[in-house]
């Protein structure tokens, strides 16, 4: 503590209704924003708030210095070499930065930046300034810089923020600051709820006089405490109707992000809607109207009854339910219709109008898309999302009327009911008296609808949910929608996250590289060969980017991953195992001498590196003693330490294939540890570029061969120490 005398500190920005999605990015910001202002100005501070509702944000203070510390600040001049002549005296550069700076030459330091510089400088202490001045200088720029959705303009003024700001209220202790921000000076005068209060002008004498000001006025700031009078209004009103209030936290923010005065209620659901899935109902009170539904506390079905939230008193709160009610039955009632409209057709009859549906523009319609996944689902479960056998009846019947559900009213409506895809195309397909475990699959292969949600439960579901993916992926790719920057419109990053992470939960090897290629086969009289096989390059390496995104995340280290991919990539669940078996190698003094070697080969190599087609008679040649491609054997090369490292590769290949056979990936890099001082010991003692040039060739074929074995099992080269090469 400097011994500052510390004072509670209050900034309020009022402003026209904020939408309430606005208001989380908002708090964030402003509290670390604010946080790192204060240490970035020394100014010392306990107890900092940052409250919200739709029409003001405030930064509350319980202390604050209100004089900066002094600070000491070094300024850099001329590095050394050019700050002295070669006899020791000060050259011009020097004598100019002590100049400017208002010293004496004498006064200069010697000073390092910690990176081997060494350069003139001078320390200066700079006296502390009042925070109130500072903070009415720096905060404008913070409350700017919120990066809100959208920001709009009004009256003239060239400023921008999310809504028309109407007044500033900033005090420091009992002091206003002299603060100024979008054409407004601040003061002491906030203003109340706008119906409650009228939006009256409310003086606040000072920052912890502000909440209860603020309550006295109808307005509660902190969103705690709404949050709280919301959640337990609803469990109190929902007790008493014999129920429980459905758990959704989205909406709760939500609607605490509403409201500066809540008053909780219930409302009446007519029985005549349950006809209609629990889901229509939940979702016609919760998109738009922002309502609760409430289940029994037995058996979990729907009361009728709902759970609501009014910004305001109590006064005349019949009304308000009444109105409410009344919006919510022309709700229900068109999704009443929607619902008796679409069982008139069965899902065969609704899949047969997808043919009028397109999917994309010049490639085919949605019922094309219903016939490829259906192709490419049977596909899938034979090559490693299946138990080896043909493919169950119900999930080829799931996957003929997967999609049906998109031409019913009720989706196609494309207000509110479209997130239900998938939930109410299962409910309408057991009201046609499909088997429950075709209906089943209709929901769950939507699964996972996003980063948090969970996967198909399944085989059968998971490789329906694949197919469907991989497809659309493929179709994407050849339309041009390929994901840049922040432009994803197919939401194609999500769809292939959403394939791997199926993948690697069930622990199915699948070759991801084959079940693209099938994908992009279902277009073949929409796309040549050329185009697919450049689109399934392409698809595969944002395929990989996504898998070492989420390996890293799940706490492997980059090099690892980067290691294994090349290798293993084309197989996700393998490529998960490749990574965490390395993980626990990359430190190990032998593995590293091994990684150091390979890095070598590939640098004296220069690319000139097996091809492809000859990697997979690598260790074919090895395991007979070691050869080239053409079969010229090792038996030249003259150096004891070369002699002794082909030995040594070529007895421990045996060991190698078994253990990656056995899927012993640990044992794998057991036994290449085992190969580092032999490695080591050839680069320590051989000349690999020597003068003759027969002796140089058999030395770069005799490494290619080392090169090639070692990359089937990943690029070492990647966890190689930082070292200079020979």
């Amino acid at each position: 503590m400097t011994g500052a005398k510390m004072l509670p500190f209050l900034f309020e920005i009022g402003t026209d209704e904020l939408p309430a999605r606005f208001l989380p990015v908002e708090r964030q910001h402003v509290a670390a924003g604010f946080a790192a202002l204060l240490a970035e100005l020394s100014l010392e501070h306990r107890g900092l708030r940052v409250l919200a509702t739709p029409r003001r944000l405030a930064v509350l203070v319980e202390a604050l210095a209100e004089q900066q510390a002094d600070r000491t600040i070094e300024v850099k001049g001329p590095p050394l070499s050019a700050a002295r002549a070669p006899d020791g005296s000060p050259t011009p550069a020097a004598l100019g930065f002590a100049r400017k700076n208002g010293v004496a030459i004498d006064d200069c330091l010697e000073m390092g930046d910690g990176k081997g510089g060494a350069f003139l400088g001078v320390r200066r202490t700079l006296a502390g300034r009042p925070a109130a001045e500072l903070l009415a200088e720096r905060l404008p720029g913070l409350m700017t810089s919120i990066p809100f959705p959208k920001t709009m303009h009004w009256g003239t003024s060239d400023f921008e923020y999310a809504r028309p700001i109407q007044w500033l209220v900033a005090l420091l202790g009992e002091q206003v600051l002299p603060l100024e921000m979008a054409g407004l000076r601040a003061g002491r005068v906030s203003r109340g709820h706008r119906t409650l209060a009228a939006g009256a002008p409310v003086e606040i004498a000072s920052p912890g006089a502000y909440l209860a000001a603020m309550r006295d006025h109808g307005v509660e700031p902190d969103q705690d405490e709404r949050r709280r009078i919301v959640r337990e209004g609803g469990e109190r009103l929902a007790r008493e109707a014999g129920g429980r209030v459905v758990e959704d936290e989205e909406l709760l923010q939500e609607v605490t992000d509403l409201l500066e005065h809540p008053t909780p209620f219930l409302g009446a659901v007519p029985e005549s809607y349950f006809a209609l899935p629990d889901e229509v109902i939940v979702t016609a009170l919760k998109a738009h109207q922002r309502y609760f539904a409430v289940r029994r506390a037995g058996d979990g079905g729907l009361l009728p009854v709902f759970f609501a939230v009014r910004d305001g008193d109590e006064t005349a709160l019949d009304n308000v339910i009444r109105g409410n009610e009344k919006v919510l039955n022309a709700r229900l009632n068109d999704a009443l219709f929607y619902w008796r409209c679409d069982l008139k057709l069965t899902p065969d009859q609704h899949t047969a109008r997808l043919a009028d549906v397109t999917w994309l523009e010049g490639y085919g319609t949605v019922l094309d898309k219903v016939g490829r996944v259906g192709r490419l689902v049977e596909l899938l479960w034979s090559a490693g999302l299946g138990d080896g056998g043909a493919p169950p009846p119900e999930l080829l019947r799931a996957a003929r009327i997967c999609k049906f559900d998109l031409v019913t009213e009720m989706i196609r409506d494309g207000k509110e009911f479209t997130k239900l895809e998938g939930t109410i195309g299962a409910r309408y397909a057991a009201a046609a008296g499909e088997a429950p475990a075709v209906c089943s699959l209709l929901e769950e292969y939507y699964r996972p609808r996003s980063a948090a949600d969970g996967l198909p439960a399944g085989a059968a579901a998971a490789a329906l949910a694949a197919a469907d993916r991989l497809d659309t992926l493929a179709g994407c790719w050849l339309a041009g929608f390929v994901p840049t920057g922040a432009k994803d419109p197919y939401a194609l990053r999500r769809h292939t996250l959403a394939v791997l992470r199926i993948l690697i939960d069930r622990a199915a090897r699948l070759d991801l590289a084959a079940a693209v290629a099938q994908a992009l086969a279902g277009y073949a009289t929409l796309a040549d060969e050329t185009r697919r096989g450049l689109a399934l390059g392409e698809i595969l390496a944002f395929a990989r980017t996504r898998l070492e995104g989420q390996l890293v995340a799940g706490g492997v280290s980059q090099e690892a991953v980067r290691a294994v991919l090349p290798a293993h990539g084309n197989d996700p669940t393998d490529a998960v195992a490749w990574a965490r078996a390395l993980e626990g190698f990359r430190e190990q003094p032998d593995f590293l001498l091994l990684a150091k070697g390979v890095k070598r080969c590939r640098n004296i190599l220069e690319g000139r590196t097996l091809e492809a087609g000859e990697l997979a008679g690598c260790a074919d040649r090895w395991l007979a003693g070691g050869a080239t491609p053409g079969g010229q054997g090792f038996a030249g090369l003259p150096e004891p330490a070369e002699t002794a490292l082909a030995a040594a590769v070529a007895a421990a290949v045996p060991g190698l294939l078994a253990h990656r056979e056995a899927g012993d990936y640990i044992g794998v890099f057991r036994a290449l540890s085992g190969l580092g001082p032999a490695i080591d010991g050839f680069f320590e003692s051989v000349r690999v570029n020597a003068d003759q040039a027969e002796l140089r060739e058999l030395r770069h074929a005799f490494l290619r061969e080392i090169y090639g074995l070692f990359a089937q099992f990943a690029d070492f080269s990647e966890v190689a120490p930082l070292e200079s090469t020979s």
